[in-house]
């Protein structure tokens, strides 16, 4: 219930990228999860996001995720709200920086997990390959 859930699951999430470990990477992820502001104007489901993920891994797209700038808006019992700026790099040279509205919850099994994510605003910057 502090920053340092945030950190960790922040670790977790950019930890399982790296490796490439879906499972491990959706276990961070609720089943309920939506993401609002995608640039398609799509609501993103769990569904989405496992499938969009499990591409990235097997064409090897991403290379990897960073976060800076972390400012915490809500610390509750079961609910953690926080802005983050989340760079995603790809192993072309592309690079994603998302601003964006996290919500995590700790689940029953005490694991936290996203319910929610809105995307603020997002640059696109093209790589020089």
């Amino acid at each position: 219930m502090s920053e340092n859930d945030i950190r960790k699951w922040l670790s977790h999430i950019t930890e399982t990228v790296k490796a490439r470990d879906l499972n491990q990477h959706m276990n961070l992820v609720s089943e309920n999860v939506a993401v609002y502001g995608m640039p398609s104007g799509k609501t993103l489901s769990y569904a989405d996001w496992r499938s969009r993920r499990k591409s990235e891994f097997q064409r090897g797209l991403l290379k990897s995720l960073a976060y800076n700038n972390l400012k915490i808006k809500t610390i509750g019992l079961r609910r953690l709200i926080f802005d983050i700026e989340e760079i995603m790099d790809g192993t072309n040279g592309d690079m994603a920086i998302i601003n964006k509205q996290v919500i995590l919850e700790q689940d029953m099994d005490d694991a936290w997990r996203v319910v929610e994510e809105t995307i603020k605003n997002w640059k696109f910057i093209k790589g020089r390959n």
